[in-house]
């Protein structure tokens, strides 16, 4: 059997997990969770070339060494699948790791990868994982506007849309339906940036005096909790469609404006 090698950093960090790849002991939030062998392997992989796309006969090769027998399309399918049970991920929304059709698989969450190696004093990113953390899109999270009825829903998903085709080579927008899993836990900004591995959150809500709407929107760095772009919109409901498009066109201009160039976290170990 072939001997499992971690990458140069024992502890890796992201998101709210900590994984050991030399004992293989995986936590979240500090609670150890069990990890087999196969999906440890495939996870430290994907660590330590986050931000590529792995190919599925270069996991094979790793995961099942010459000579072996096996069925190695279902055995992998399988192993990645209880890799992404184990940390809570979905292949149609992934927050951890994509699926590459017909390639491979790739570590997405480049911003939450926080290395730490046996020397105390610590090791400074290397040159590659910099210019994987520099390419990556940015990852915006749209909380619901409130208080919920028919017209906020409208504008939520009007929102959405308008950011999700505004700049997608440099702003990932995440899926309504993990938005709303992750604001039901509970939390903070920071707390929900987070769980979702988001960088920004757009949040808003809308008042109402009669006919008359004041709407205002927030841009907010998660991690920082800090306010990027806030705005009020007045306005008199006559076409709740029009409005909902006209105001969340606005929002998607000015959030677009903001985050491009994309605004980046520090990258630990570079003395920012």
């Amino acid at each position: 059997m072939e001997t499992f090698t971690p990458p140069p950093s024992d502890i890796v960090r992201f998101g709210t997990f900590e994984v050991n790849l030399r004992t293989g002991e995986l936590r979240k939030r500090g609670i150890r969770i069990a990890l087999q062998e196969q999906p440890l392997r495939i996870l430290s992989v994907l660590l330590d070339r986050a931000g590529e796309v792995v190919s599925r006969e270069d996991l094979c090769t790793r995961l099942w060494p010459h000579g072996t027998y096996v069925d190695f399309e279902h055995s992998l399918n399988a192993a990645v699948r209880r890799l992404r049970v184990t940390l809570g991920d979905e292949a149609e929304v992934p927050r951890f790791i994509e699926t590459v059709h017909k390639r491979g698989y790739r570590f997405i969450a480049l911003n939450d990868v926080f290395p730490r190696t046996a020397n105390p004093g610590g090791r400074p990113a290397s040159p590659a994982t910099i210019a994987h953390i520099v390419r990556k899109r940015a990852r915006l999270a749209v909380l619901p506007f409130g208080p919920f009825d028919g017209f906020t829903h409208g504008l939520t998903e009007e929102a959405i849309s308008q950011l999700a085709q505004s700049c997608p080579r440099n702003i990932g927008v995440i899926a309504r339906t993990s938005v709303e899993r992750a604001q039901r836990e509970g939390g903070g900004a920071a707390e929900i940036g987070r769980a979702l591995s988001a960088d920004y959150l757009v949040e808003g809500s809308v008042r109402r005096d009669g006919d008359r709407l004041r709407i205002t929107a927030q841009l907010i760095e998660a991690q920082e909790e800090t306010h990027l772009w806030a705005k009020t919109f007045d306005r008199v409901m006559t076409d709740a469609l029009t409005l909902q498009t006209e105001v969340a066109e606005e929002i998607a201009r000015a959030v677009t404006e903001t985050l491009t160039p994309v605004r980046r976290p520090a990258v630990p170990g570079l003395g920012n």
